[in-house]
Order: structure tokens, then sequence, then C-alpha cells
């Protein structure tokens, strides 16, 4: 009886031996992909902190500097106008991610919640919009720009293009879908309004989502270059990313500065990103689950 007894257990140790094996695996994986993407960036600063003396193409390559220095990032600030680049960048992002989500809010309450003749088709429409490829529209945007709104060469022509995303309406509307109808039926009971429904009730229920809309457009928003590239040739206008592309003309061949240059641009929102990735995380997983 013993003997049968110390027996019975030993499929759940293999089955949980492979379990282990199984986890080990994928830990491993997990591990090296994360070194994968985050050795680029840490190739970048360490490169920025490097002195004359260190090498920066050799065999076998130097990873770290031996005489870490700060002296590349005061070179770009003397060159360039870096806090203006960053007052820049932080006024449009601001401006674009609360306008954007609160525009994205609106629209997704009415085709969530309400009913309305076509309804179906102009979220349908909505998506489809999600296929164009965004540098079509940058000709006809840069014409209406210069021609018809006159606000070329100003932080409005990177705020108002980017003021409306069918992609943030789409997470925001699913959020909205997975609130119970019941409750905005006992509020209209009461007396509510559709404004009042939407602010009051709504918005506070699916503040996770607003979060993860919010901190998307932010990074999208801050990391943009190309559409603000065009728009903005003069130096004082230029936001952060595309201002420090103009290290290439200054610094061709000096790879620290540019380095430098590149860590300045990627730092603040990558350790933004760091501290609020559980609001998106969390925010996005409730949208497609709602």
């Amino acid at each position: 009886m013993a003997t049968h007894a110390a027996a019975v257990p030993l499929p759940i140790v293999h089955r949980r031996r492979r379990l282990n094996r199984r986890t080990a695996f994928w830990y491993a994986v997990l591990v090296g992909m994360s070194v994968i993407t985050v050795f680029p960036f840490v190739w970048i600063l360490l490169t920025s902190l490097k002195g004359p003396a260190d090498a920066i193409f050799s065999v076998p390559p130097q990873f770290i500097p031996t005489d870490p220095t700060l002296a590349n990032y005061a070179k770009v600030a003397e060159t360039l106008p870096v806090g203006r680049f960053f007052l820049n960048s932080i006024a449009a992002t601001v401006a674009v991610t609360v306008l954007n989500t609160l525009i994205a809010a609106l629209a997704a309450y009415p085709l969530a919640k309400m009913r309305f003749r076509g309804r179906e088709p102009l979220f349908y429409l909505l998506l489809g919009t999600l296929i164009v490829p965004v540098q079509l529209t940058y000709i006809p945007s840069y014409v209406l720009a210069v021609r018809v709104f006159d606000y070329h060469d100003t932080l409005a022509a990177i705020i108002f293009p980017n003021l409306v995303s069918a992609f943030n309406i789409f997470l925001l509307r699913q959020a909205f879908r997975g609130i119970p109808n019941d409750l905005l039926d006992a509020a209209r009971i009461d007396g509510a309004g559709e404004w009042r429904i939407w602010w009051s009730l709504l918005m506070p229920l699916v503040r996770p989502s607003l979060a993860a809309v919010a901190i998307f457009t932010f990074v999208t928003s801050w990391n943009d270059f190309l559409w603000p590239s065009l728009m903005l040739p003069s130096m004082d206008n230029k936001t952060l990313p595309v201002g420090l592309a103009a290290l290439q003309g200054f610094f061709s061949s000096d790879f620290r500065a540019i380095a430098a240059g590149v860590t300045m641009t990627v730092v603040p929102i990558l350790i933004f990103f760091i501290a609020v990735q559980r609001f998106f995380v969390r925010g996005l997983a409730g949208a497609v689950k709602g």
C-alpha cells in the first residue's frame, strides 16, 4: 500500500517538470527579445557619454566609455536651441493629447450608446480610414495649411491636423460599449441629459481607456517627424525630433554628438512611458475586452 501510494504523484511531478521547462524556455525567449530591443538604446546612451579618446567603431567593440563625459550634450545645447525645441514639443504634444482624447470621447459615445440611422455604416467608414496611409493625406493637408488656413510654420500646423484619430475613437467606443445600458437608462429616468450622462457617468467609468488613449496619442505626437519637418521650416518653431535632425548637418562626422541628440529625444518619452505603462496596458485591455 505504501509503495502504491508513493507512486501515485509521479505523473504530477513529471507534469510540473514539463511546465517548469516550458516556463524557463519562454522566459529565455522573452529575455533574449528584451536584450535585442534594449541594446540599441543602451549603445546610443553609452556612445553619447564617450570622450574623444574612446573608439566609436573598433574590433572588438568598446561599449563602456573609459572616461565618461557630458561634453557631447553641452556641444548640442550650444549649437542648437534645444530648450526651445523642448517647449515646442511639450506645447504641441499636450495640446494634441488633450484635444484628441476629448474629441475621440465625444465621437465614441454616440457611436456606442445612441441609436440613429446610419450609425453602423458611419462607424465602418471611419474604420476604413485606418487602411489609408497617412502619407497620402500630406499633399492636400499641406495645400490647405498654406493656401487656405495660413498656419504654415506655426505650431497650429501640427496640432489641428492631428485632432481626430479613428483608432482612438474605436478604442473608446469599445470601452463605452462595455458599460451596461441599465446605468444610462437609470440616469435618464432621474432626469440626466446626454451631456450629463457622458461627462458625469461614462467618462469616470472609462478612465483606464482614456488614459491609454492619452498615452498612445502623447507618444505618437512626441515622436512625429515627417509632418512637422514639412510644416516647421523655421528653427525656432521646430519640435525636438525635427530640430535635432539638424545634427546630421552640424555634426556629420561626430557620432558622439549625434548620439547625445538622439538620447535627448528618446529618454524623456521613454521615462514617461515606463512611468505610465501600467495605465496603458490596463486601459488597452479594458477597451479591447469591451
